[in-house]
């Protein structure tokens, strides 16, 4: 039997003006992608499902309490953690100056064009270019 693939969450956030809120990840050499731009979201706890997580993940890292995020896609983060990543996403009702970031060393909102041309995290814009681009394109 194999043994079980560590899991995470992500939580990209589409702002009103559909452009993407995105945290700056700590430049630390320990964690998976350092420097990057990337969503909200860490590691499922035992005993706790995705949803749970990403509700539970963006409340500690920005003290947002998300009430509906919607499910994007199932990724594998190959290039960094070697997490299963279960990705959602939150449209509107979420500006910068709502989060209390508690993690990583800031927070930006960029457009596509901005996006693709940033330091982000592989398995990250290839969701955003399979799932969200068409949607993002249009601001």
């Amino acid at each position: 039997m194999e043994p079980e693939q560590e899991r995470g969450v992500m939580l990209l956030v589409i702002t009103d003006d559909r452009r993407l809120l995105m945290h700056l990840r700590d430049d630390k050499p320990w964690i998976a992608h350092p420097a990057t731009w990337a969503g909200f979201g860490g590691a499922i706890e035992p005993g706790e499902s995705a949803d749970e997580a990403v509700r539970r993940e963006m409340l500690e890292e920005t003290g947002i309490e998300v009430v509906a995020p919607e499910y994007v896609t199932e990724v594998f983060d190959h290039e960094g953690s070697g997490f299963h990543i279960t990705l959602y996403v939150v449209r509107g009702g979420i500006e910068p100056a709502d989060i209390d970031l508690q993690e990583g060393a800031g927070i930006g909102v960029h457009s596509l064009a901005e996006v693709r041309a940033l330091p982000v995290p592989p398995f990250i814009m290839r969701v955003i270019e399979s799932h969200l681009a068409a949607e993002l394109a249009v601001a």
